[in-house]
């Protein structure tokens, strides 16, 4: 099996909007469930439908041997590699910082050279994520969403994107392969669904269990799995 590699650029987001969806695909990996099972906690054979997962968190080549802190909650992290030595990814997620926060320019051309080379399956953006994603133009035209109290702003700031309005009560958008969520909490249950599309109910709700989560479908509304 390919390994799923998410590649996640590294910069002041909330921490919960890049660790809550990773952690609800994280329990997927294929050799934590071989772990589970040669423990005797899960039926053998339950891994098939389990992830080669690998997280790459991406940062500008001058910044790698600082830590990043996430000031929100006085949390240093470190990235993995740089934009210059960063393997082919498949899926970019995107935190959500300060609205005011302004991507560096050699990070916005890493973004939009990846996505150049068709090598990007879908882009994931929670809270505030999507005004960064929105500097590179590539929400240009397209559907989205943000944190509820940007819904009035981002209009003004980023006005060549369709916007969901307030009336919608969407908690995450999909245009074509790039998905917004509004808001840490429902990045996760973005990430449920599309958890549930690549490995099956059976192996997402189990997921769901270690974890004592309980996710929820575009409309808020508890899923019945």
């Amino acid at each position: 099996m390919a390994p799923v590699r998410f590649g996640i650029p590294l910069y002041e987001y909330q921490a919960l909007d890049v660790i809550g969806p990773l952690d609800v695909i994280a329990g997927t990996s294929v050799s934590l469930l071989k772990h589970y099972e040669e423990g005797g906690f899960i039926r053998k054979g339950f891994h098939e439908n389990g992830l080669e997962l690998e997280f790459y968190h991406i940062i500008e080549t001058t910044h790698k041997s600082k830590p990043k802190n996430l000031e929100l909650e006085n949390l240093d992290v470190v990235a993995t590699v740089t934009t210059a030595d960063c393997p082919q990814i498949d899926y970019l997620l995107f935190g959500g910082p300060l609205p005011t926060y302004k991507l560096s320019d050699e990070m916005n051309a890493f973004i939009k050279d990846r996505v150049a080379k068709n090598e990007i399956k879908t882009i994931f953006t929670t809270c505030t994520g999507a005004a960064v994603l929105a500097q590179t133009g590539l929400l240009d035209g397209k559907r989205a969403t943000i944190n509820p109290g940007l819904l009035d702003l981002v209009p003004q700031m980023y006005p060549a994107v369709k916007w969901a309005d307030k009336s919608e009560k969407v908690n995450w958008v999909i245009d074509g392969n790039i998905w917004t969520a509004n808001g840490a909490c429902t990045g996760m249950d973005m990430f449920a669904h599309w958890l549930i599309q690549q490995c099956g109910e059976e192996l997402a709700k189990f997921q769901f269990g270690t974890l004592g989560y309980a996710p929820r479908g575009i409309d808020g509304k508890l899923l019945d799995l």
